[in-house]
């Protein structure tokens, strides 16, 4: 018998639902795979400010918990 998966965060869920990146966002492989997605968005410039990458957002956690802030999802206690 397969031992249970966790169950992703709420967070986690919201961000893949909206990405289409079927992982848990808690990992520098999560965190470029999520900062790709964000350069490809309309309203990149918008998010990230005048910085091309905010130093606030260099940490995989703190990424996945603004950009889901910013679209109107849950975060994390990071």
């Amino acid at each position: 018998m397969a031992p249970p998966s966790r169950m992703k965060s709420p967070r986690d869920q919201f961000l893949t639902q909206l990405t289409g990146i079927d992982r848990e966002f808690n990992d520098w492989t999560s965190w470029q795979l999520l900062m790709d997605w964000l350069k490809r968005q309309p309203w990149q410039k918008e998010f990230f400010g005048s910085e091309k990458i905010p130093g606030r957002l260099l940490h995989y956690s703190i990424l996945a918990n603004e950009v889901s802030k910013y679209l109107g999802g849950p975060e994390e206690r990071v």
